[in-house]
């Protein structure tokens, strides 16, 4: 191979540039598409937001991009009404007319005692009953009977319908003597449950409790009319001057009422005794 430079491979023609004026043309070209592209994207969300807007207005809704703080909503005046507060305590009326002011005490029997004072000045006085007892029917019937003391005039009984039955129902309910209760009550409850056994003993017998009742009503009876034509006896021997035999009557009479139970009849000079006490 000679190395002098007539034997060199002549060097390839190099490509020809493209000319400054294409390269500005694609330029321009490129600017206006990029324009055209942010133009119709810009109308594009434009339009989407006028969209909105109206859309929201027909609704009534406010467009979310309002940051304005909504107005406080005024408060409503207090209301006129007459009526009076849901809390506020009801006024005590009597006759039509409001209490004022009321006190209120308990009396020996358990019944409590209301004065009342009227807004008109007037005054009044209102007794309540004490609470019985006894809640059950029989159990009050009870009660009265014995509460009754010998020699003393019974009232009559309540009629009282179904009044086995009640007694029946009354036996479920022990009768509890409470260290609270006082001393006649805690005797009456004694009497009662007492007169309670006895019953018990009647029915399984075949009688009635009303039965049992009215006969023991007809006995305290009977001692009450004793024990009256007794007194009515003595004023006889005393009106006769027979001190000495009505004192001796007294005393027998007392020795027979002691052993059944029945209060004694004054013996003759204890009024005039007492009189000088």
């Amino acid at each position: 191979m000679s190395w002098n430079g007539s034997d060199l491979e002549k060097p390839k023609d190099k490509p020809a540039r493209p000319s400054r004026r294409v390269n500005v043309f694609v330029l321009v070209f490129l600017a206006t598409v990029i324009v055209i592209c942010a133009l119709a994207l810009w109308s594009f969300l434009s339009h989407s937001d006028s969209a909105n807007e109206a859309d929201a207005s027909k609704r009534g809704v406010r467009p979310a991009t309002s940051m304005q703080p909504a107005a406080p909503k005024s408060k409503a005046p207090p209301s006129m009404s007459a009526e009076p507060p849901a809390n506020a305590v009801p006024r005590r009326m009597e006759d039509g007319v409001e209490v004022v002011s009321s006190t209120t005490t308990t009396n020996s029997s358990g019944a409590v005692i209301e004065k009342l004072l009227l807004a008109n000045g007037k005054k009044m006085m209102k007794v309540h009953p004490p609470k019985p007892i006894f809640e059950n029917p029989s159990d009050q019937v009870i009660a009265l009977a014995v509460s009754v003391k010998p020699g003393e005039s019974m009232p009559p009984l309540p009629d009282i319908s179904n009044l086995d039955r009640e007694f029946a129902q009354s036996l479920l309910s022990p009768i509890v003597i409470n260290d609270s209760d006082s001393d006649e009550v805690k005797e009456l409850k004694a009497k009662v449950m007492e007169v309670r056994a006895y019953l018990v003993g009647e029915v399984k017998n075949g009688g009635s409790v009303m039965d049992a009742l009215l006969a023991h009503q007809a006995e305290m009876e009977k001692i009450a009319d004793n024990r009256l034509m007794a007194i009515q006896e003595l004023q006889k021997l005393q009106s006769e001057g027979d001190l000495e035999m009505a004192a001796e009557f007294a005393r027998q009479v007392n020795e027979s009422f002691k052993a059944r139970g029945i209060p004694e009849i004054p013996m003759p000079g204890d009024k005039q005794r007492s009189e000088k006490k």
